[in-house]
């Protein structure tokens, strides 16, 4: 069973819907459907967390608690990952961008 979150090095962070989709939907353990109606969601919401439109929220959290019997800040611990992730990659490929302009002035001079 799924016990914590980390943050890897080496690659990026599974985000909560790929998490989902390996540990319940592929493996048979339930179907889309199943899910929604287990939520107590429409089977949209299902899909937005499952393609990654749809980020976790509190509330989501813990209808993914109470339907999968996994923690609720499990949930929210993934989606900060995920968030801290991408607010990074952005950071990094800004402070790139904004290096290579310089870069590329100096030689201009």
């Amino acid at each position: 069973m799924i016990l914590s979150v980390r943050v890897p090095t080496s690659q990026p962070p599974e985000r909560p819907g790929q998490i989902l989709r390996e540990e319940f939907i592929k493996t048979g353990r339930l179907t889309q459907a199943a899910l929604a109606q287990r939520m107590g969601v429409p089977i949209a919401k299902v899909r937005g967390i499952l393609s990654g439109e749809e980020g976790i929220t509190a509330e989501t959290a813990l209808l993914l608690e109470a339907a999968l019997g996994v923690e609720a800040e499990f949930w929210i611990r993934a989606q900060f990952v995920w968030d801290c992730y991408r607010l990074r990659e952005v950071e990094r490929r800004t402070a790139v961008l904004e290096h290579e302009g310089k870069a590329t002035k100096r030689q201009k001079s």
